[in-house]
């Protein structure tokens, strides 16, 4: 094992990678799973990580994941990766105007689709954005739903990828879509007359 330089604040390259991961959206919250496939660390570092960033009370845990302390949120943190993503943005519909966004995170927080794995969300009063990761990390999906628009963007680091990427972020809206649409049948079948 090599020794890790700690910058003046007290943090390892190392926490603040996460912590850039965490505060990529605003009130994400990532599953542990989906940050060490995000990441590429391996589950004992990244426990570690967490549990030094949690005893500095700059992490939080949920029921759902990890996020940034929300009062920390203002807190920005620094680290940049070597590759910068590359962000396409593939899909963008429209929902009908009564959708109901709880009902969509709720439906679709934890699932997986294709080598697709959950990774997190994050919700604000305008809108929620997921995300899922591949097992390598290498590619990123986000579905983000502001008002009743619907965005699906991959994200990748090498030009290598875009094809699959985008063909992937068209399988998520299909995802998406059948999901949504078997959560909005099932609903108005538990109506009451």
């Amino acid at each position: 094992m090599y020794p890790v330089d700690v910058d003046e604040d007290g943090l390892d390259p190392r926490q603040l990678e996460v912590l850039s991961a965490l505060s990529e959206d605003k009130n994400a919250i990532y599953t542990f799973q989906g940050l060490r496939r995000k990441l590429g660390l391996h589950q004992e570092i990244l426990s570690r990580t967490l549990d030094r960033l949690e005893e500095q009370d700059l992490v939080e845990k949920t029921s759902d994941g990890y996020r940034i302390n929300r009062n920390k949120n203002e807190f920005h943190f620094g680290y940049v990766t070597e590759a910068l993503p590359i962000e396409t943005k593939a899909v963008t519909a429209h929902f009908p105007c009564d959708v109901n966004v709880s009902f969509i995170l709720k439906m679709l927080k934890g699932k997986w689709f294709r080598e697709f794995r959950w990774l997190g969300y994050a919700e604000t009063p305008s809108g929620l954005a997921l995300s899922w990761v591949t097992d390598d990390g290498q590619i990123q999906l986000r579905a983000k739903i502001l008002k009743n628009t619907l965005t699906i963007s991959a994200l990748y680091e090498s030009k290598d990828d875009q094809e699959k990427a985008t063909v992937s972020a068209f399988e998520l809206f299909d995802f998406v879509n059948r999901v949504t649409r078997q959560g909005v049948i099932s609903a108005a079948h538990d109506i009451p007359n």
